[in-house]
């Protein structure tokens, strides 16, 4: 038991010297590694102003100048003394730099004037005035400040710089014209010295301090207030003002997806719209995928000086727009258009999002595709800064792609972008990219017109973006958008009066009142069993896109419903497809959206006949186009649903149910909606 105790008292001991040792040792590490007079940089003392006269010896810039270090000592013998700015023949005021640098690498500088002054030649001299340079004022700037880097010396009283009278009382500062302006400064002996410099005052580069930008994008032709659905009356009345107040601060724009949607907009292919927008003075027009649905020539035409029809009185933009294969843009078809407002240089870059061709039917697409739209904008925006001299650099894409916002972001110098406007996802959002200077607005604006986009950008005299403040708008917020404008809806009652003399029915009463609430999904696979009832098919596949919006119980389902809710020109095409390859598609999700015949089991080796809309059947991946047998039924899908509609009314039905009987009446395929002769149809302003 003692030796245990014994045993016990040493390791404690040796314990207790080992751990000391270790504290020694990291102690001195510590010390040696975390000096922190290592970090303090030398310092240079003795140093002041120097006077020299033309004509002397130079100065001994040493005498009195020490330099000292905490870890070194005494650095005095390693200054380097830099006068390679002083010209010791002119007289002026020029910097000389002392310079040391300690063995841990810190350096520290110290910057005096070598004044150099005419030699008096031994007899009493005035003072002298140095530094003094001509100035220009920009009209609204604060005056210069003309006493920056001038110094006033006298050879026996030493400086007189804070004794220097300024006398601008010439000087006219709201009026362009170059002024006198002077400085006068004495001695006690009643030397003095005048020297005159001149002012030149110009008007500012620019006249304007803002920029107010409006924004809208995915109308789809919604030029009707319904809902939260504005229209362009309203929409018109918050634009028309905003540039009858301030039009050298206005811009207007939109970003895709305008045309089409709606029965107003698809029975012109658009040309209603463009109308419209040349009331609204609209400024730049960016494609959107929707753009295509009519085949590209419908919408480009309006922007080629040689039509005969309407004119759109702005640009079309689609810079990453190409002919497949190629970087050519096709006709009418612009990468950027540059606006100036008051001497301000507004470019902005139109693009189409990236990988936007699936959104589109195969036949309206497939001699296009759609470039990297960040090396577009890299390209063009140095180009638009460098060659066309503008200050401000937009970007309006029809995408919503927060990869491709942050790589705009962060483009610096002459690709700087100022900000980004997005689309086609209908989200209503204000964002930002956080970098150096003024961060980089992004903004999306809802759809069908449930918002303004309004963007302030705050610029400087030089018209640069200083800031900005970014706001979605409607009537909630922005009294104006809560008022119709009186001209803007003169001339929609125009065009539906042209839309019902043609159709030769009214496009807003009523066909049926919906007995229940119809969503999205439940009009998909209703008219999936129209499509397989009209072509007698084994199943049939409607897609979810191609059904826009829903239908509230108890709204009335007109003519324009039915537009609004099957925009697209869709016909029927049928094909046979093996059970094996049917069984496959219904495992998918796009493909849920369906209707089989009753009693039908589907066997792998068996063919099947199968029916769907032409955007689904002609995609280039899809197992459609490789079926047996296929046809183009020349049905167009939605006038099924008017077909069934109008035959239910007709059968004593005054409520829609998803229940009701369905009877399709022979020939539904002529199609009675959409144009046939452009001459008969054309729009006419």
């Amino acid at each position: 038991m003692a030796f245990a105790w014994k045993g016990s008292l040493n390791m404690k001991k040796l314990t207790s010297i080992i751990l000391l040792i270790t504290f020694i040792l990291v102690l001195a590490a510590c010390q040696d590694r975390d000096d922190p007079r290592k970090h303090v940089p030398p310092n240079i003392s003795g140093t002041g102003d120097i006077t020299y006269f033309i004509g002397d010896p130079l100065p001994d810039y040493r005498e009195g100048v020490s330099a000292y270090d905490l870890t070194d000592g005494d650095l005095t013998d390693a200054i380097i003394i830099d006068d390679s700015d002083v010209d010791y023949e002119t007289a002026g005021v020029y910097p000389l730099v002392y310079r040391v640098t300690d063995s841990d690498g810190n350096t520290v500088t110290k910057t005096v004037n070598v004044i150099v002054i005419e030699s008096s030649g031994g007899t009493t001299s005035p003072p002298v005035i140095l530094g003094a340079t001509n100035h220009t004022h920009v009209i609204g700037q604060a005056p210069p400040d003309y006493l920056a880097g001038v110094v006033a010396f006298d050879a026996n009283e030493g400086y007189l710089t804070d004794l220097i009278i300024l006398d601008d009382s010439a000087v006219d500062y709201e009026t362009p014209g170059t002024y006198p302006v002077t400085m006068t400064v004495s001695n006690t002996t009643g030397g003095q010295a005048v020297v005159t410099i001149s002012v030149t005052v110009i008007e500012p580069l620019v006249g304007i301090d803002h920029l107010d930008i409006y924004y809208l994008n995915d109308l789809h032709g919604f030029i009707m207030e319904e809902g939260n659905r504005m229209g362009v009356a309203r929409i018109g009345n918050l634009i028309l003002d905003a540039f009858d107040q301030k039009p050298d601060n206005t811009l207007f724009i939109s970003g895709g997806d305008m045309l089409q949607g709606t029965l107003l907009s698809n029975h012109f292919h658009g040309e209603s719209v463009i109308d419209l927008l040349n009331m609204m003075h609209h400024d730049a027009f960016v494609i959107g995928n929707h753009e295509f649905d009519w085949g590209l020539e419908q919408v480009t035409r309006y922007f080629n000086p040689a039509y005969e029809g309407t004119q759109a009185q702005f640009p079309l933009l689609g810079a990453n727009v190409y002919f497949k294969g190629t970087t050519t843009i096709p006709d009418f078809i612009e990468p950027y258009t540059v606006i100036e407002r008051a001497g301000v240089r507004i470019g902005i870059i139109g693009l189409m999002g990236y990988g936007l061709e699936s959104s589109i039917a195969d036949a309206m697409v497939r001699d296009y595709e759609f470039g990297n739209p960040v090396p577009v904008v890299e390209h063009y925006a140095e180009h638009l800064r460098m060659t066309e001299d503008v200050q401000v650099v937009l970007v309006a894409i029809h995408g919503a792609d927060g990869s491709f916002n942050q790589a705009v972001g962060n483009l610096t110098g002459n690709q700087r972008v100022d900000a980004v406007f997005n689309g086609h996802s209908h989200q209503t959002y204000v964002q930002f990219h956080s970098r150096s200077g003024v961060n980089m607005p992004i903004m999306q604006s809802g759809g069908y017109g449930s918002a303004v986009g309004h963007l302030r950008l705050d610029l400087n005299l030089d018209g640069m973006v200083t800031g900005y403040l970014a706001q979605n708008l409607n009537g909630g917020n922005e009294a104006r958008l809560n008022i119709a404008h009186p001209v803007i809806e003169t001339r929609l009652d125009d065009i539906i009066e042209a839309v019902e003399a043609s159709l030769g029915k009214p496009i807003f009463e009523p066909i049926l009142i919906a007995g229940q609430s119809l969503s999205r999904g439940d009009l998909t696979v209703y008219m999936a069993k129209l499509i397989r009832l009209s072509s007698d098919s084994d199943i049939a596949f409607h897609n979810y896109g191609g059904t826009r919006i829903s239908i509230s119980n108890g709204a009335g389902i007109s003519l324009n419903t039915v537009h609004q809710v099957f925009p697209f020109d869709n016909r029927i095409k049928t094909t046979y497809l093996s059970g094996a390859t049917i069984k496959d598609l219904l495992t998918q999700n796009f493909y849920q959206n369906h209707d089989i015949r009753p009693g039908v089991i589907f066997e792998d080796d068996t063919y099947y006949k199968v029916a769907t809309n032409d955007f689904v059947f002609d995609y280039p991946a899809g197992v459609f186009i490789h079926g047996i047998d296929s046809e183009d039924t020349g049905i167009f899908m939605r006038d099924l649903f008017i077909a069934a509609l109008e035959n239910q009314r007709d059968a004593g039905y005054t409520h829609f149910y998803l229940s009701t009987p369905i009877v399709l009446h022979v020939p539904i395929w002529i199609d009675r909606f959409l144009i046939k002769d452009e001459k008969a149809y054309r729009y006419e302003t």
